[in-house]
């Protein structure tokens, strides 16, 4: 390994370690705000069926949205494996180095732009459209 693939590399393995860190601070920031801000942990609650209603339709939602910290959480986790494993930046299809500003934007990226747009055009789209196709079903 050339020492300009050894930078490139840690400058990698830095930029996911501290977006690991930031999706982990999120999603405990998440859990500690809902668990002290639950007005039904309190004993004195004066909620009624309205008021438990949006409260239940707010939950949802902030689920919704845990769940796509978690699911971030883990593409950042296989890209820290893939980046041990020596595979990390290579797209999978082609086998080309991924471009290093895609990475940066998009750094659990398993394909190159051009595979990604041949692939979206093939209908197999991303994994951002299918997760929000699959979420119009559930709704």
């Amino acid at each position: 390994m050339s020492k300009a693939d050894k930078t490139r590399n840690e400058e990698l393995r830095k930029m996911l370690i501290e977006l690991r860190d930031e999706i982990l601070g999120k999603i405990a920031q998440e859990m500690g705000t809902k668990l002290d801000g639950d007005p039904r942990m309190s004993t004195l609650s004066t909620m009624d069926i309205g008021d438990l209603s949006q409260l239940d339709f707010d939950e949802n939602i902030d689920y919704t949205l845990l769940n796509m910290q978690i699911e971030r959480l883990r593409e950042v986790e296989e890209a820290l494996d893939r980046l041990e494993e020596g595979t990390y930046g290579i797209c999978e299809e082609c086998g080309a180095t991924i471009n290093l500003e895609r990475l940066k934007i998009l750094p659990f990226t398993t394909h190159c732009v051009q595979c990604q747009e041949r692939r979206e055009q093939m209908g197999q789209g991303s994994k951002l459209k299918q997760v929000r196709k699959e979420e119009e079903f559930d709704l």
